[in-house]
Protein backbone atom coordinates (compact mmCIF):
# COMPACT_ATOMS: atom_id res chain seq x y z
CA UNK A 1 0.00 0.00 0.00
CA UNK A 2 1.03 3.60 -0.58
CA UNK A 3 2.28 5.32 2.53
CA UNK A 4 0.34 8.54 3.23
CA UNK A 5 2.32 11.72 3.54
CA UNK A 6 2.22 13.19 7.04
CA UNK A 7 3.25 16.66 8.07
CA UNK A 8 6.50 16.77 10.00
CA UNK A 9 7.27 19.02 12.97
CA UNK A 10 10.58 20.50 11.93
CA UNK A 11 12.63 23.57 12.64
CA UNK A 12 11.58 26.31 10.19
CA UNK A 13 14.19 26.77 7.49
CA UNK A 14 14.97 29.72 5.27
CA UNK A 15 12.70 29.20 2.33
CA UNK A 16 12.31 31.74 -0.45
CA UNK A 17 12.75 32.18 -4.15
CA UNK A 18 15.45 29.87 -5.53
CA UNK A 19 18.83 31.50 -6.03
CA UNK A 20 19.42 31.15 -9.74
CA UNK A 21 21.97 32.77 -12.04
CA UNK A 22 19.20 33.06 -14.63
CA UNK A 23 15.74 33.07 -13.04
CA UNK A 24 14.25 31.45 -16.16
CA UNK A 25 16.54 28.40 -16.10
CA UNK A 26 17.23 25.62 -13.58
CA UNK A 27 20.57 23.86 -14.24
CA UNK A 28 20.40 20.09 -14.66
CA UNK A 29 23.62 18.97 -16.35
CA UNK A 30 26.54 18.78 -16.00
CA UNK A 31 25.80 19.96 -12.42
CA UNK A 32 22.21 19.87 -11.12
CA UNK A 33 20.72 22.81 -9.23
CA UNK A 34 20.89 22.59 -5.43
CA UNK A 35 21.00 26.25 -4.37
CA UNK A 36 18.33 25.86 -1.69
CA UNK A 37 18.52 25.24 2.06
CA UNK A 38 17.99 22.02 3.96
CA UNK A 39 14.32 22.09 5.03
CA UNK A 40 15.25 20.75 8.49
CA UNK A 41 18.37 22.59 9.69
CA UNK A 42 18.73 25.35 7.09
CA UNK A 43 22.20 24.29 5.88
CA UNK A 44 22.82 25.69 2.43
CA UNK A 45 23.11 23.58 -0.76
CA UNK A 46 22.40 20.01 0.37
CA UNK A 47 23.84 17.46 -2.04
CA UNK A 48 21.78 16.18 -4.97
CA UNK A 49 22.11 12.45 -5.49
CA UNK A 50 19.75 12.16 -8.43
CA UNK A 51 17.12 14.09 -10.43
CA UNK A 52 14.06 12.16 -11.61
CA UNK A 53 11.41 12.95 -14.21
CA UNK A 54 8.28 11.23 -12.94
CA UNK A 55 5.44 13.03 -14.73
CA UNK A 56 4.09 16.42 -13.72
CA UNK A 57 6.95 16.74 -11.22
CA UNK A 58 10.69 16.73 -11.68
CA UNK A 59 12.14 15.77 -8.31
CA UNK A 60 15.59 15.61 -6.71
CA UNK A 61 16.88 13.09 -4.16
CA UNK A 62 18.90 15.19 -1.69
CA UNK A 63 20.86 14.71 1.53
CA UNK A 64 22.06 17.27 4.06
CA UNK A 65 25.72 16.88 5.11
CA UNK A 66 25.06 18.71 8.37
CA UNK A 67 22.00 16.99 9.89
CA UNK A 68 22.05 13.86 7.71
CA UNK A 69 18.42 14.21 6.60
CA UNK A 70 17.61 12.49 3.32
CA UNK A 71 14.66 14.05 1.50
CA UNK A 72 12.99 14.41 -1.86
CA UNK A 73 12.25 17.88 -3.20
CA UNK A 74 10.55 19.25 -6.30
CA UNK A 75 12.80 21.08 -8.69
CA UNK A 76 11.54 24.72 -8.69
CA UNK A 77 9.67 24.66 -11.99
CA UNK A 78 6.05 25.02 -13.07
CA UNK A 79 3.54 25.27 -10.25
CA UNK A 80 6.35 24.35 -7.84
CA UNK A 81 8.56 27.25 -8.95
CA UNK A 82 8.30 29.23 -5.70
CA UNK A 83 7.42 26.65 -3.04
CA UNK A 84 8.83 23.25 -3.98
CA UNK A 85 7.57 20.42 -1.81
CA UNK A 86 10.12 18.50 0.27
CA UNK A 87 9.39 15.27 2.12
CA UNK A 88 11.25 12.32 3.64
CA UNK A 89 11.21 9.27 1.34
CA UNK A 90 10.81 6.62 4.05
CA UNK A 91 7.88 7.86 6.11
CA UNK A 92 6.57 10.53 3.72
CA UNK A 93 6.72 13.40 6.22
CA UNK A 94 6.21 16.80 4.57
CA UNK A 95 9.10 19.09 5.49
CA UNK A 96 8.13 22.14 3.44
CA UNK A 97 6.16 24.19 2.52
CA UNK A 98 4.58 25.01 5.85
CA UNK A 99 1.11 25.29 4.30
CA UNK A 100 -0.67 22.25 2.86
CA UNK A 101 0.45 21.65 -0.75
CA UNK A 102 -2.40 22.71 -3.04
CA UNK A 103 -1.62 20.07 -5.62
CA UNK A 104 -2.89 17.22 -3.46
CA UNK A 105 0.11 15.05 -2.67
CA UNK A 106 0.81 12.17 -2.54
CA UNK A 107 -0.38 11.33 -6.03
CA UNK A 108 2.93 9.55 -6.49
CA UNK A 109 3.34 7.80 -3.12
CA UNK A 110 3.67 4.56 -5.03
CA UNK A 111 5.23 4.01 -8.46
CA UNK A 112 2.60 3.46 -11.13
CA UNK A 113 2.50 0.15 -13.00
CA UNK A 114 0.74 1.76 -15.95
CA UNK A 115 2.25 0.97 -19.35
CA UNK A 116 3.14 4.25 -21.05
CA UNK A 117 4.78 4.69 -24.45
CA UNK A 118 7.36 7.44 -24.99
CA UNK A 119 8.81 8.75 -28.23
CA UNK A 120 11.42 11.29 -29.26
CA UNK A 121 10.99 13.46 -32.35
CA UNK A 122 14.00 15.49 -33.45
CA UNK A 123 13.77 18.56 -35.69
CA UNK A 124 17.28 19.92 -35.15
CA UNK A 125 20.28 18.76 -33.15
CA UNK A 126 21.69 20.84 -30.28
CA UNK A 127 24.38 20.19 -27.70
CA UNK A 128 22.96 22.79 -25.29
CA UNK A 129 19.28 22.34 -24.53
CA UNK A 130 16.41 23.59 -22.36
CA UNK A 131 13.73 21.09 -21.36
CA UNK A 132 10.19 22.47 -21.01
CA UNK A 133 8.05 19.95 -19.14
CA UNK A 134 4.40 20.77 -19.92
CA UNK A 135 2.89 17.59 -18.47
CA UNK A 136 -0.06 18.35 -16.21
CA UNK A 137 -3.37 16.87 -15.17
CA UNK A 138 -5.36 19.92 -16.32
CA UNK A 139 -5.76 20.98 -19.95
CA UNK A 140 -5.44 24.68 -19.15
CA UNK A 141 -2.27 24.15 -17.12
CA UNK A 142 -0.65 22.43 -20.10
CA UNK A 143 -1.53 25.38 -22.34
CA UNK A 144 -0.10 27.88 -19.87
CA UNK A 145 3.12 25.90 -19.59
CA UNK A 146 3.31 25.50 -23.37
CA UNK A 147 2.95 29.25 -23.86
CA UNK A 148 6.38 29.58 -22.21
CA UNK A 149 7.90 28.09 -25.35
CA UNK A 150 7.73 31.39 -27.22
CA UNK A 151 9.94 33.18 -24.71
CA UNK A 152 12.48 30.35 -24.54
CA UNK A 153 12.70 30.19 -28.34
CA UNK A 154 13.22 33.95 -28.62
CA UNK A 155 15.43 34.56 -25.58
CA UNK A 156 17.77 31.56 -25.92
CA UNK A 157 18.46 31.07 -29.64
CA UNK A 158 21.77 29.34 -28.90
CA UNK A 159 19.95 26.56 -27.01
CA UNK A 160 17.66 23.92 -28.42
CA UNK A 161 14.22 23.79 -26.84
CA UNK A 162 12.88 20.33 -25.94
CA UNK A 163 9.19 20.07 -25.05
CA UNK A 164 7.78 17.19 -23.03
CA UNK A 165 4.06 16.88 -23.68
CA UNK A 166 1.23 14.56 -24.69
CA UNK A 167 0.33 13.83 -28.34
CA UNK A 168 -3.00 15.66 -28.00
CA UNK A 169 -1.04 18.93 -27.80
CA UNK A 170 1.23 18.10 -30.73
CA UNK A 171 -0.70 20.34 -33.13
CA UNK A 172 0.27 23.38 -31.05
CA UNK A 173 4.04 22.86 -31.02
CA UNK A 174 5.57 26.09 -32.40
CA UNK A 175 8.14 26.16 -35.16
CA UNK A 176 11.75 26.35 -34.03
CA UNK A 177 11.50 23.68 -31.33
CA UNK A 178 14.47 21.33 -31.41
CA UNK A 179 12.75 18.20 -30.09
CA UNK A 180 9.45 16.96 -28.73
CA UNK A 181 9.29 14.07 -26.26
CA UNK A 182 5.81 12.60 -26.26
CA UNK A 183 4.35 10.76 -23.29
CA UNK A 184 1.28 8.75 -24.33
CA UNK A 185 -0.49 9.19 -21.00
CA UNK A 186 -3.92 10.57 -20.11
CA UNK A 187 -4.12 14.05 -18.58
CA UNK A 188 -5.34 12.82 -15.21
CA UNK A 189 -2.50 10.32 -14.90
CA UNK A 190 0.37 12.81 -15.18
CA UNK A 191 0.29 13.25 -11.39
CA UNK A 192 1.35 9.64 -10.89
CA UNK A 193 4.96 8.46 -10.55
CA UNK A 194 5.90 7.12 -13.98
CA UNK A 195 9.24 5.36 -13.63
CA UNK A 196 9.26 4.74 -17.38
CA UNK A 197 9.38 8.47 -18.09
CA UNK A 198 12.52 8.86 -16.01
CA UNK A 199 14.11 5.88 -17.73
CA UNK A 200 13.32 7.43 -21.11
CA UNK A 201 14.67 10.88 -20.15
CA UNK A 202 17.84 9.53 -18.55
CA UNK A 203 18.58 7.67 -21.79
CA UNK A 204 18.44 10.98 -23.70
CA UNK A 205 20.43 13.23 -21.36
CA UNK A 206 23.95 11.94 -22.25
CA UNK A 207 23.41 13.33 -25.77
CA UNK A 208 23.83 16.89 -24.50
CA UNK A 209 26.75 18.73 -22.92
CA UNK A 210 24.55 21.28 -21.15
CA UNK A 211 20.96 20.84 -19.95
CA UNK A 212 18.63 23.26 -18.21
CA UNK A 213 15.07 22.88 -17.03
CA UNK A 214 12.77 25.63 -18.21
CA UNK A 215 11.36 27.47 -15.20
CA UNK A 216 8.02 26.99 -16.93
CA UNK A 217 6.18 29.88 -15.34
CA UNK A 218 2.63 28.70 -14.56
CA UNK A 219 1.07 32.05 -15.50
CA UNK A 220 3.27 33.61 -18.20
CA UNK A 221 2.75 37.16 -19.40
CA UNK A 222 0.33 36.59 -22.28
CA UNK A 223 0.36 40.23 -23.41
CA UNK A 224 3.41 39.38 -25.53
CA UNK A 225 2.03 36.01 -26.64
CA UNK A 226 1.86 35.44 -30.40
CA UNK A 227 -0.87 32.80 -30.40
CA UNK A 228 -0.52 32.27 -34.14
CA UNK A 229 2.82 30.56 -33.54
CA UNK A 230 0.95 27.85 -31.61
CA UNK A 231 -2.40 27.49 -33.39
CA UNK A 232 -1.58 28.79 -36.86
CA UNK A 233 -4.47 31.25 -36.48
CA UNK A 234 -3.73 34.96 -36.13
CA UNK A 235 -5.79 36.75 -33.46
CA UNK A 236 -8.50 39.28 -34.31
CA UNK A 237 -6.73 42.66 -34.76
CA UNK A 238 -8.24 45.44 -32.68
CA UNK A 239 -7.85 47.89 -35.58
CA UNK A 240 -10.46 45.89 -37.53
CA UNK A 241 -13.06 45.81 -34.77
CA UNK A 242 -15.40 48.25 -36.52
CA UNK A 243 -14.78 47.05 -40.08
CA UNK A 244 -15.58 43.36 -39.64
CA UNK A 245 -19.18 42.09 -39.27
CA UNK A 246 -20.00 41.54 -35.57
CA UNK A 247 -19.44 37.91 -34.59
CA UNK A 248 -19.88 36.32 -31.17
CA UNK A 249 -18.84 32.83 -30.10
CA UNK A 250 -20.44 31.03 -27.16
CA UNK A 251 -18.58 28.19 -25.42
CA UNK A 252 -21.33 25.78 -24.33
CA UNK A 253 -20.15 22.54 -22.75
CA UNK A 254 -22.06 19.70 -21.15
CA UNK A 255 -19.65 19.43 -18.20
CA UNK A 256 -19.36 23.15 -17.36
CA UNK A 257 -22.86 24.59 -17.44
CA UNK A 258 -24.40 28.03 -17.23
CA UNK A 259 -27.11 27.74 -14.56
CA UNK A 260 -30.14 30.05 -14.17
CA UNK A 261 -30.30 29.78 -10.36
CA UNK A 262 -28.63 28.25 -7.28
CA UNK A 263 -31.44 25.71 -6.97
CA UNK A 264 -31.00 24.46 -10.54
CA UNK A 265 -27.25 24.13 -9.95
CA UNK A 266 -27.82 22.20 -6.71
CA UNK A 267 -30.25 19.80 -8.39
CA UNK A 268 -27.78 19.18 -11.23
CA UNK A 269 -24.96 18.38 -8.81
CA UNK A 270 -27.27 16.04 -6.90
CA UNK A 271 -27.67 13.92 -10.03
CA UNK A 272 -24.16 12.48 -9.76
CA UNK A 273 -24.36 10.83 -6.30
CA UNK A 274 -27.84 9.61 -7.24
CA UNK A 275 -26.48 8.02 -10.42
CA UNK A 276 -28.88 10.05 -12.59
CA UNK A 277 -26.46 12.39 -14.40
CA UNK A 278 -26.42 10.33 -17.60
CA UNK A 279 -30.20 9.83 -17.69
CA UNK A 280 -31.36 13.32 -16.73
CA UNK A 281 -28.36 15.57 -17.40
CA UNK A 282 -29.66 16.49 -20.85
CA UNK A 283 -32.45 18.48 -19.22
CA UNK A 284 -29.88 20.90 -17.77
CA UNK A 285 -27.93 21.01 -21.04
CA UNK A 286 -31.17 21.91 -22.80
CA UNK A 287 -31.77 24.70 -20.30
CA UNK A 288 -28.32 26.09 -21.03
CA UNK A 289 -29.02 25.95 -24.78
CA UNK A 290 -32.22 27.92 -24.22
CA UNK A 291 -30.28 30.58 -22.26
CA UNK A 292 -27.70 30.90 -25.03
CA UNK A 293 -30.48 31.22 -27.62
CA UNK A 294 -32.12 33.96 -25.56
CA UNK A 295 -28.82 35.85 -25.25
CA UNK A 296 -28.37 35.60 -29.02
CA UNK A 297 -31.90 36.88 -29.60
CA UNK A 298 -31.29 39.93 -27.46
CA UNK A 299 -27.93 40.63 -29.14
CA UNK A 300 -29.53 40.38 -32.58
CA UNK A 301 -32.26 42.79 -31.52
CA UNK A 302 -29.62 45.44 -30.76
CA UNK A 303 -27.04 44.40 -33.40
CA UNK A 304 -29.07 43.03 -36.35
CA UNK A 305 -26.06 42.01 -38.45
CA UNK A 306 -24.47 39.96 -35.64
CA UNK A 307 -23.55 36.33 -36.40
CA UNK A 308 -22.80 33.51 -33.99
CA UNK A 309 -20.77 30.35 -33.42
CA UNK A 310 -21.15 27.76 -30.66
CA UNK A 311 -18.24 25.53 -29.64
CA UNK A 312 -17.53 23.08 -26.84
CA UNK A 313 -17.51 19.45 -25.80
CA UNK A 314 -21.19 18.72 -26.26
CA UNK A 315 -23.58 17.14 -28.68
CA UNK A 316 -24.58 19.70 -31.34
CA UNK A 317 -28.16 20.81 -31.88
CA UNK A 318 -30.75 23.22 -30.53
CA UNK A 319 -29.86 26.22 -32.70
CA UNK A 320 -31.22 27.45 -36.02
CA UNK A 321 -29.26 27.21 -39.23
CA UNK A 322 -27.96 30.75 -38.87
CA UNK A 323 -25.77 29.66 -35.95
CA UNK A 324 -22.50 27.88 -36.72
CA UNK A 325 -22.67 24.90 -34.35
CA UNK A 326 -19.17 23.43 -34.05
CA UNK A 327 -19.71 21.36 -30.92
CA UNK A 328 -18.68 17.74 -30.66
CA UNK A 329 -18.22 15.10 -27.99
CA UNK A 330 -14.96 13.93 -29.55
CA UNK A 331 -11.96 16.23 -29.63
CA UNK A 332 -9.62 16.16 -32.64
CA UNK A 333 -6.82 18.42 -33.89
CA UNK A 334 -9.00 19.47 -36.83
CA UNK A 335 -11.86 20.40 -34.50
CA UNK A 336 -9.61 22.51 -32.27
CA UNK A 337 -8.31 24.34 -35.34
CA UNK A 338 -11.90 24.99 -36.46
CA UNK A 339 -12.71 26.38 -33.02
CA UNK A 340 -9.66 28.67 -33.16
CA UNK A 341 -10.88 30.02 -36.52
CA UNK A 342 -14.21 30.84 -34.85
CA UNK A 343 -12.45 32.58 -31.95
CA UNK A 344 -10.22 34.57 -34.30
CA UNK A 345 -13.21 36.09 -36.11
CA UNK A 346 -15.05 36.86 -32.86
CA UNK A 347 -15.54 40.33 -31.46
CA UNK A 348 -16.58 38.70 -28.19
CA UNK A 349 -16.44 35.19 -26.74
CA UNK A 350 -18.81 34.11 -23.97
CA UNK A 351 -18.30 31.14 -21.68
CA UNK A 352 -18.18 29.72 -18.18
CA UNK A 353 -14.90 30.05 -16.26
CA UNK A 354 -12.30 27.38 -16.96
CA UNK A 355 -9.45 26.30 -19.20
CA UNK A 356 -11.90 26.38 -22.11
CA UNK A 357 -11.46 30.20 -22.08
CA UNK A 358 -7.68 30.33 -22.68
CA UNK A 359 -7.66 29.81 -26.44
CA UNK A 360 -10.84 31.86 -27.08
CA UNK A 361 -9.42 34.91 -25.28
CA UNK A 362 -6.08 34.47 -27.04
CA UNK A 363 -7.79 35.00 -30.40
CA UNK A 364 -10.91 37.14 -29.83
CA UNK A 365 -11.08 40.84 -29.01
CA UNK A 366 -13.27 40.71 -25.91
CA UNK A 367 -14.82 38.32 -23.41
CA UNK A 368 -17.78 37.87 -21.12
CA UNK A 369 -17.03 35.19 -18.54
CA UNK A 370 -19.64 33.59 -16.31
CA UNK A 371 -17.75 33.21 -13.02
CA UNK A 372 -18.96 30.66 -10.43
CA UNK A 373 -18.85 31.77 -6.79
CA UNK A 374 -16.33 29.10 -5.83
CA UNK A 375 -13.94 30.40 -8.51
CA UNK A 376 -13.71 34.02 -7.38
CA UNK A 377 -10.19 33.29 -6.12
CA UNK A 378 -9.22 32.06 -9.59
CA UNK A 379 -10.40 35.10 -11.50
CA UNK A 380 -8.29 35.97 -14.60
CA UNK A 381 -6.31 32.71 -14.40
CA UNK A 382 -8.14 31.41 -17.48
CA UNK A 383 -7.84 34.63 -19.50
CA UNK A 384 -5.13 35.08 -22.11
CA UNK A 385 -4.83 38.83 -21.62
CA UNK A 386 -4.08 40.71 -24.85
CA UNK A 387 -4.52 44.33 -23.73
CA UNK A 388 -2.47 46.39 -21.29
CA UNK A 389 -4.36 49.70 -20.86
CA UNK A 390 -7.93 50.57 -19.82
CA UNK A 391 -9.20 48.50 -22.72
CA UNK A 392 -8.30 45.49 -20.61
CA UNK A 393 -11.06 46.38 -18.15
CA UNK A 394 -13.46 47.33 -20.92
CA UNK A 395 -13.01 44.17 -22.97
CA UNK A 396 -12.70 41.49 -20.25
CA UNK A 397 -15.92 41.27 -18.26
CA UNK A 398 -16.97 38.90 -15.50
CA UNK A 399 -20.59 38.29 -14.55
CA UNK A 400 -22.21 36.32 -11.74
CA UNK A 401 -22.63 32.60 -12.37
CA UNK A 402 -26.43 33.00 -12.34
CA UNK A 403 -26.49 36.08 -14.56
CA UNK A 404 -29.53 35.93 -16.86
CA UNK A 405 -29.22 36.09 -20.67
CA UNK A 406 -30.29 39.75 -20.62
CA UNK A 407 -27.22 40.74 -18.56
CA UNK A 408 -24.80 38.73 -20.70
CA UNK A 409 -26.32 40.11 -23.90
CA UNK A 410 -26.14 43.68 -22.63
CA UNK A 411 -22.41 43.36 -21.92
CA UNK A 412 -21.80 41.99 -25.42
CA UNK A 413 -23.86 44.76 -27.04
CA UNK A 414 -22.16 47.48 -25.02
CA UNK A 415 -18.73 46.27 -26.08
CA UNK A 416 -19.65 46.12 -29.75
CA UNK A 417 -21.44 49.49 -29.83
CA UNK A 418 -19.28 51.49 -27.41
CA UNK A 419 -15.74 50.33 -28.15
CA UNK A 420 -14.87 53.04 -30.73
CA UNK A 421 -15.76 55.85 -28.31
CA UNK A 422 -14.04 54.19 -25.36
CA UNK A 423 -10.91 53.50 -27.38
CA UNK A 424 -10.70 57.20 -28.31
CA UNK A 425 -11.19 58.23 -24.69
CA UNK A 426 -8.84 55.65 -23.17
CA UNK A 427 -6.12 55.22 -25.77
CA UNK A 428 -6.14 58.12 -28.26
CA UNK A 429 -7.17 61.34 -26.51
CA UNK A 430 -4.39 61.24 -23.95
CA UNK A 431 -0.85 62.61 -23.60
CA UNK A 432 1.49 60.95 -26.05
CA UNK A 433 4.29 59.17 -24.14
CA UNK A 434 6.66 59.92 -27.04
CA UNK A 435 6.28 63.65 -26.38
CA UNK A 436 7.11 63.37 -22.70
CA UNK A 437 10.19 65.53 -21.80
Amino acid sequence: MAIPIERAHVTPSRQGAPRLKDRNLVPLAPVPFNDLDCPVCGTHTPAVDRVRFIGLQVIADQRCANCGTAFVRDMPIGFQCEHPLAYTPDDRRILTPESEPWIGYPQYAEVSREEVRYERRVFREHRKVIILNTLDHLYGHVLLKLFNAQEYLDRYPDHGLIIITQPVFGWMIPKGVAEVWYAHVRLGRTRAWHAGLDTFVQEQLPRYEEVHLARCWPHPDTFRLDIGRFTGEAPFPLAEFTTRPPHITFIAREDRLWFPSPLIKFLFRALNPLGLRKALGRLWVGRQTAMVREAMRRIRAAVPDATFSVVGLSRPGGFDGAVEDLRSTRMTDELERAWCKAYAKSHVVVGVHGSNMLLPTAHAIGMVEILPHDRHGNIVQDVTVRWKDRMQLFLYRFVDEFAPPAIVADHVVRMIQDLPQHRDNYCVNIFDPAERP
